[in-house]
Parts: structure tokens; sequence; C-alpha cells
């Protein structure tokens, strides 16, 4: 009898919970509908009434991207040439100068670079925001509409003016586009007799072929190590990333979760073969704050099951799935549809992505997880490396020489004057001619010369005659001047290493430059020690050490 009242009881609850999920839902369908019909409302009064007759096609677009701007960065609705987005990671091709873009608190900024693209070469970095596109403020536009303004064909011409961080005043970029060639493996090759190198630019269909076929020839090297560059990759297709990890870890291992409110959206990834990569082999990924997405799955599912070590600086966050929906012929609207973790229960994601006000049901989060051998790691966003190593910055001087396209102007106008680049490696009055290529040019200003010219044309509007602000005006520009000159000595090693990259890249396209670039990369050099030395990789894999986002 008890049995029976338990089981009645359980079948009320049951029951009773059926009816109150159900209740639950034909509310918020309600809801929906009610929300819909205001809109329709709205829309019609609108277009019945309103002062002048407005174009149905241009006015739905920008009420519809209205409504995504008010979701996380990437849900979007796309129009024709739109979907470029999602077309190039499986053409490979387009027209334009090589940036990855981001979109986020309506502000339109460079989640990456692109290697061998125009912005890369004219010195654009990740994290400038693009303030202009030619004249248009970006501000004024879409998402979509600047970056459509920012493609074109080869050779025509675009400006981007940016605002970079750390700098006052905005930065002018005049580029040329050209055809990108977006290329998956960009480089492959042994930088030591044990250690490999990989530097993977996105995450496209062709990843998996590529990646294979990169590493199959560093492990055919004898490679003992092998380090995957992530850095300024923005990454791409999710499916891409896992197979890449089924390369490198074990079989029947965890590598993904995904968890949203469709049922297609709940999925977990293991790996599902012997790994292409045996286990001894050391790995170590290179990632940085242009490192998104699809970089981001690699990097932390190597790092929470202690597979490799992880080197650089804290990349992106960027932890949501997207879905796209086509809606016809012409337009589709991508939607995202769910979160990625890694297996230690990470929620990659930086929480700013959507205001908090538009969510019901907000579910808490974990903060602190661990490894699969102990480590602590948490889960507030972007992935931090198990060792963090800062790039160092060009000096002062050298940045303004390379803002003003000095180095690749020296490179293109006398790269004939060399057989080769061991040529222009050998050439030991190369700094002696690009000093007087630079004599031949307007000086550029250093950090307080611009504001020193105004405060000059200032003083003499005031009072022209008196010399005692004429005489420290000259002072200051004196300062200036001998600046410039002692600088171009200080600095003269790094002048030295633009100018090889810029004529690398001109005489042995973007893997000549990216092998040069190597020869002084700080954090491949922080690898290389690293994943050379058994003691020190086995101390970064120990428990004992913790890892702060």
């Amino acid at each position: 009898m008890k049995k029976y009242f338990i089981k009645l009881i359980l079948t009320v609850v049951i029951i009773t919970g059926a009816i109150s999920l159900a209740v639950t839902q034909s509310s918020f369908y309600r809801q929906v509908g009610e929300s819909q019909r205001l809109i329709n409302q709205v829309y019609n009064q609108i277009f019945s009434t309103y002062l002048h007759e407005l174009d149905p096609e241009a006015f739905t677009k920008a009420s519809i991207n209205s409504i995504t701007q008010n979701l996380d960065p990437y849900t979007s609705f796309m129009v024709e040439d739109e979907q470029h987005r999602v077309n190039v990671l499986s053409k490979g091709k387009y027209g334009g100068v090589g940036i990855q873009l981001g979109y986020r608190n309506k502000t339109m900024s460079v989640v990456a670079p692109m290697d061998g693209g125009p912005a890369k070469k004219a010195g654009i970095v990740s994290g400038d925001i693009i303030l202009k596109v030619d004249e248009e403020e970006v501000k004024s536009l879409s998402f979509n509409d600047a970056a459509a303004r920012i493609r074109g064909e080869k050779g025509t011409k675009v400006k981007l003016t940016v605002k970079r961080f750390g700098e006052d005043d905005p930065i002018e970029f005049n580029l040329i586009r050209s055809n990108i060639i977006v290329k998956d493996v960009t480089y492959a090759g042994m930088l030591s007799p044990s250690t490999g190198y990989v530097r993977l630019n996105r995450f496209s269909r062709n990843t998996p072929n590529e990646m294979a076929n990169a590493l199959g020839e560093l492990l055919s090297d004898d490679a003992s190590e092998i380090i995957i560059d992530l850095r300024d990759n923005p990454g791409g297709l999710m499916a891409s990333a896992v197979a890449l990890l089924d390369m490198i870890i074990e079989k029947n291992q965890p590598l993904l979760s995904t968890k949203g409110r469709i049922k297609d959206a709940n999925r977990t990834f293991y790996s599902r073969r012997k790994p292409l990569v045996p286990s001894d082999v050391k790995i170590a990924i290179l990632i940085n704050q242009g490192s998104a997405s699809a970089s981001e799955i690699v990097a932390g599912t190597v790092q929470d099951l202690d597979r490799g070590v992880v080197i650089g600086q804290k990349s992106f966050g960027k932890g949501l799935v997207q879905t796209a929906y086509p809606i016809d012929d012409k337009r589709a609207i991508t939607v995202t549809t769910a979160r990625y973790y890694v297996p230690s229960g990470r929620f990659i994601q930086r929480r700013d992505y959507i205001d908090d006000k538009y969510i019901m049901n907000q579910t808490e989060e974990d903060s602190v997880f661990t490894t699969m051998g102990g480590r602590t790691v948490l889960g507030n966003g972007g992935i931090t490396p198990d060792s963090v190593v800062t790039p160092e910055l060009m000096d002062i001087l050298t940045t303004q020489y390379w803002r003003s396209g000095y180095f690749y102007a020296f490179a293109q106008e006398n790269k004939h004057n060399y057989s080769d680049f061991d040529a222009v490696l050998n050439d030991d009055k190369l700094l002696d001619k690009f000093n007087t290529f630079i004599d031949n040019k307007d000086s550029v200003a250093l950090p307080g010369e611009k504001e020193l010219n105004d405060l000059s044309d200032k003083i003499a509007h005031l009072d022209s005659t008196d010399q005692t602000a004429q005489s420290a005006l000259e002072s200051l520009k004196a300062f200036y001047t001998s600046q410039e000159k002692s600088r171009v000595n200080i600095e003269s090693d790094d002048i030295k290493q633009i100018l090889l990259l810029e004529f690398a890249g001109l005489m042995d396209g973007p893997e000549g430059r990216l092998k040069q670039a190597l020869k002084d990369d700080k954090i491949v050099k922080t690898a290389l020690g690293m994943i050379a030395d058994d003691h020190a990789y086995a101390i970064a894999l120990s428990p004992s050490d913790s890892i702060n986002n």
C-alpha cells in the first residue's frame, strides 16, 4: 500500500511538472505572439502615415539590423554579398585588405590582420578601432555595410582611419586592395633539428587536410616537439578545430561540448581515432589577443587535457556558436544558438556580449575549474597562457617610419639592386642607404612635436616678437631635431629588422617574411626554450602552477 502511494505521488509530481512546463511554454509563446503583433502594428502605421514614402527593402533591412545589434556581436542579417564571412571559408579568395573584423558595443575593431595582406604590411594591428572607411564614419553604418566598403576589387584604393590604444590622434592608412588568397597554413618547417613549427591563419574546410600534411612532414623530419602558432587566428569553422584536435589528442578524450536551447545545439565531441601526432611529441600552442573562437577551442582543450603548453597573451574571448538559416536565395540570418565549453567546463566567451535586461532565466556560470592534471584555470573570458609573454613593441622613431610607409617604400624602390634576399642580408651599408632615403622624405613627428608646432603658431598669433618665448620654442625644436638624429642610432637594430622584413616579403612572399620574422620573435624563442627543455615543460604542466585570467 505504501509503495502504491509513493508511486501515485511520483506520478502526480511528474504530471504536475509537465503541466507546469507546458503552461510556462504556452505563456512564453503567447508573449512572443503579442510582441510580433505589436511590431506589425507599428510597422504598418509607419508605412501608411509617415511623412515620406519609405523604401520597404531598405527600411526593413535597417530595422532587422537594429534588432540584431541589441543581441551579441555575431547574430546578424546577411544580404547577398554580405554573406562574405561565411562564403570565404569555402571559396578561399576575396578582394580586400586582409583583416578580420569584430563588432562590439557598436564599435568596429580589428580582431587580426592577415599575414601578407595590405593591412598588415601597412602596420594595422589587432585592437585598432576603425573610425572611418574613406570619409564615411563607421558609426553611421551597420557592421555589414562597413565591412562591405572595406572590401573591393584588386588595385582599388581605400583609406582606413583608426584609433589605437595609447595614441592621442587617429591614424590614417591608405591601402591598395589586393586579392586575398586565404591559405590556412601560411608556413610549416623545422626551427631546430628537433622542433617543428606550423603557422595556422584560420579554420576553414581546408584546415584538416593542410594541417595533416604539415604535421606529417614535420614528423617525417623527426620533430620531437611541435609549435602550433595560432596568433592572430580569428577562428572559423568549429568542425575544423575539432578535426585538428583529433590529430593531437589521444582517442576517446572529450574535446568540446556545446549547449543551447534547441536540441541540435547540445552536443559533445570526442577524439575518434589514434592521433597523427604521437603522445610523446611535446606541443606548444601560441596565442595572443587576436586568437579567437576556433583558436581558443584548440588552445583551451590542449590546456585542459594537459596535452601541451600555451604561450603568449590572453586570447580574444569568443565562445559562442552560430548557425546560418537561409531565408531565401539572397538573404540569410546567422543566429547565435549555443555556447561552447572546453573539457574542464570553462565557457570562454567574455561576459559582456549581451545586455542582461534582454535575458530571461539567467544562469550563473562557475568560475574555477581544473585541468585533467589538477591545475587550476579560471573561466572568466578568453584563454590565459601557461606562460604569459608580452611582445616587444617597436621603438618611437621606428613606429613613425612604419606608419609613414617608409620601410616598404624603400624596399620597393631598391629591391632591383639585389639578386636575392641573401644579398640584402649581407649588405652592411643597408642602414646608410635607408638614412639617405629618409633625408629626402618629409620629417616624421615624434610624440609631442605636433603639439609643439601648434603651440608655436598660437604664441606667434599672440605675440610674434616675444624673444623669451621664441627662444624657448627654438630650444624645444632643437631638442626634437637632435632626438630624431640620435634615435636613428639608438633604434638601428629595430630599423634594420623591419627593413629585412619588408625585403623578405617582397622577394620571397608572405612565407619569406614570416620566416624572417621568426628569427627575432620573442614568443617563439620562449616556446623553443620551454618545449626543448624536459624539466621546464614538466613544470609548466605541474598542478602547482595555477592560471589566472
